[in-house]
């Protein structure tokens, strides 16, 4: 069973959603519908503590006052025509946060405003700060980058042999292991991280070590394990310790108790039904993404990632002071890898690669370290422009390509670049994403070789964990995985089909064994490799 289409779970953005500017961590097309919503500006009376700037929230220092107006007109036009109930964006340029303002409300239903000390969730934007973790571990020589990972983690193994005993803490953060996402294998997993670390023995590589690009959260799960190992502490704790505290970054955390707790946070929002639904926040129970993770979840103001933005623009100083080692920054941005790219339909890139928590390329001339991310429906993007001292960075509570189009024409704005309509581009390439998508023939006339019930059973993956399935009503199933619930319908011969949600689409297939029984269940949770296969347990 081969499906071309994959389903957006987390820490990326949008896949063949356009390369522009480049953030190609993304695993499904964004397919919600763009309806026109008019948002008031919000520019709060909060003025920034502490740090190098009294900037006031809205205005502008080191950017013209054309600039700003068009700044905030663009990000108007744009919250508009993709319908993000809150934003916050914020320029730093020489040192110094040059603009900084929140746009639109982070609680609709209470009608509260997003502020410049308003918390989002990062997603794929923590990669930097773990990539950061373990070079400040390097530093202190308690780790190499080059070194093999099973040095440190013994328990280490892929399915690969050879990438199992050479793969490297800097394999691991350039993406280029051999092993494909296999989101579905950590996302809700009730699984510990170490138990995780320890299941990706069982699961496909799609390529050799060190021979392609191929974006990866479970790596960085793992990374985080490393930190934890190699500090004695865990990684957010040590995260805290050593990049917040330093960096003065007060208002960041890494987890969901963290994120509430905050005097102020952005509540994130779906498209449902027409109009935009709360997305509900994880549980205790969810304990991955309830609590930390190293691949995605830092949550912070756009306050304090003007501070992040600094040190990484000048070479880990902050308010005069160096906070960081010296040269260690610099190290996470040289590029590791090419990142796939084609000059015809990304025209102002050049040169793109993944760097350590970071991805590169030449934007429109410009040397440009960037990152996207999302989670849980917050979206993020952190752009730095270093040769020309400038960052930026856009938070939002909705799951939307806003974010990267908003980094565009703020970055352009910045560097005085002409204005590109990134908004229809990325709806262009949108709609010839869909048009292009293969279609699943379907087989008519076709029946399941079993009675419904006999499909009813618990079965198991060592890595993937359990896949229940029970019958629902007189004509369905109900498969349950990680506290998903995809109603099945049948599509054709064995194989059911998820008939709403996310995983819509998404293809199911039961198995036989030579006495006729229902023994497996097969599905494409990464399009990258073979099915995967999940085995009928004693469970049932």
């Amino acid at each position: 069973m081969n499906n071309a289409r994959s389903f957006r779970l987390e820490e990326g953005t949008f896949p063949k959603v356009p390369p522009l500017p480049r953030n190609s961590i993304t695993i499904r097309k964004f397919k919600r519908p763009v309806l026109a919503l008019v948002f008031v500006l919000l520019a709060s009376a909060l003025y920034l503590a502490g740090g190098p700037s009294s900037l006031q929230p809205g205005q502008a220092k080191g950017l013209s006052k054309d600039v700003a107006l068009k700044l905030r007109a663009s990000a108007a036009a744009i919250m508009k025509k993709w319908d993000i109930p809150g934003a916050a964006v914020a320029i730093v340029k020489d040192g110094e946060i040059a603009y900084i303002e929140g746009f639109g409300q982070r609680d609709l239903e209470k009608g509260l405003p997003v502020t410049p000390r308003t918390r989002f969730i990062l997603g794929s934007t923590t990669k930097a700060f773990t990539a950061l973790a373990v070079g400040l571990l390097t530093a202190e020589n308690k780790l190499d980058w080059d070194k093999a990972l099973v040095t440190y983690l013994p328990d280490f193994r892929l399915q690969d042999d050879y990438a199992s005993l050479h793969a490297t803490p800097r394999d691991l953060a350039a993406h280029r292991t051999g092993l494909p996402r296999h989101d579905l294998v950590w996302v809700n997993s009730p699984l510990e991280i170490a138990e995780m670390v320890r299941s990706l023995r069982y699961l496909e590589p799609s390529r050799e070590l060190r021979a392609a690009f191929q974006y990866n959260n479970l790596m960085y799960i793992t990374l985080g394990y490393l930190v934890e190992r190699t500090a004695g502490k865990p990684w957010d704790e040590f995260v805290r310790e050593r990049i917040f505290k330093p960096l003065g970054m007060n208002e960041s955390g890494c987890t969901i108790p963290e994120f509430t707790a905050a005097p102020e946070f952005a509540l994130s929002y779906v498209r449902k039904d027409g109009k935009q639904a709360l997305s509900p926040l994880p549980q205790p129970a969810d304990k991955l993404m309830y609590g930390a993770r190293a691949s995605g979840s830092v949550n912070t103001t756009a306050q304090d990632m003007c501070r992040w933005i600094m040190a990484q623009l000048q070479d880990g100083r902050v308010d005069g002071r160096q906070a960081l080692p010296q040269g260690l920054i610099g190290k996470t941005h040289a590029p590791q890898i090419p990142i796939p790219w084609s000059p015809a339909s990304d025209p102002e890139t050049l040169f793109p690669s993944y760097a350590l928590g970071w991805m590169t390329d030449v934007y429109r001339g410009h040397y440009r370290v960037h990152h996207g991310g999302s989670t849980l429906e917050y979206n993020s993007y952190v752009t730095l422009f270093p040769q020309d001292r400038t960052g930026l960075v856009i938070l939002i509570n909705a799951s939307s390509p806003a974010s990267t189009v908003l980094a565009a024409v703020v970055s352009d704005l910045a560097l005085g670049l002409d204005p590109i309509d990134w908004s229809g581009r990325v709806e262009k390439r949108m709609k010839a994403g869909s048009e292009g998508e293969p279609q699943e023939k379907r087989v008519e006339g076709t029946h399941p070789s079993h009675p419904l019930e006999e499909y009813a059973a618990v079965y198991s993956h060592p890595a993937y964990g359990e896949l229940r399935v029970e019958k629902a009503g007189n004509n369905g199933l109900l498969a349950i995985i990680h506290g998903f619930r995809w109603p099945l319908e049948h599509w054709h011969y064995e194989t059911f089909a998820v008939t709403e949600g996310v995983f819509k689409g998404e293809k199911l297939t039961f198995v036989t064994d030579p006495k006729g029984d229902v023994a497996e269940v097969a599905c494409a949770f990464e399009p990258a490799v073979k099915d995967i296969v999940f085995k009928k347990g004693s469970g049932s």
